[in-house]
């Protein structure tokens, strides 16, 4: 349980610093205008960043109630799990889309992988 609560940790810390890093950057337009911030399509990001923060915030309060051993944690942990499976799935989608972000797509691929190897672990 103490490794999934440590990977739980790892992932939402690195959604945190890879969407910052981004947002730092510039790469969406203006930092100052986040909900008009687009990608090169001309999809709004903001839905998408705020769904990853909230993935973030979900897998690092899941891993700490894992290390205090709060009543909530087990159903806690499965949602959180599960949102990162699924956010790690769906952006996996861009990285195919386009081959130059292959960077991006490793540590979704490892997300998703843990992700669901964690739900069967929690669930058997």
């Amino acid at each position: 349980m103490i490794g999934i609560a440590i990977f739980m940790l790892l992932m939402g810390a690195g959604i945190v610093s890879i969407w910052a890093m981004d947002m730092a950057k510039g790469k969406f337009g203006s930092k100052y205008r986040f909900f008009s911030w687009t990608n090169d399509g001309g999809d709004l990001m903001w839905p998408h960043i705020m769904a990853e923060y909230i993935t973030a915030a979900c897998l690092i309060a899941s891993g700490i109630a894992i290390f205090l051993n709060l009543s909530w944690f087990y159903p806690f942990t499965l949602i959180s799990l599960g949102a990162l499976f699924y956010t790690s799935l769906n952006s996996l989608s861009w990285v195919f889309a386009d081959q130059t972000r292959l960077p991006y797509g490793i540590p979704m691929m490892v997300a998703l992988a843990g992700s669901a190897i964690a739900i069967v672990v929690l669930v058997i």
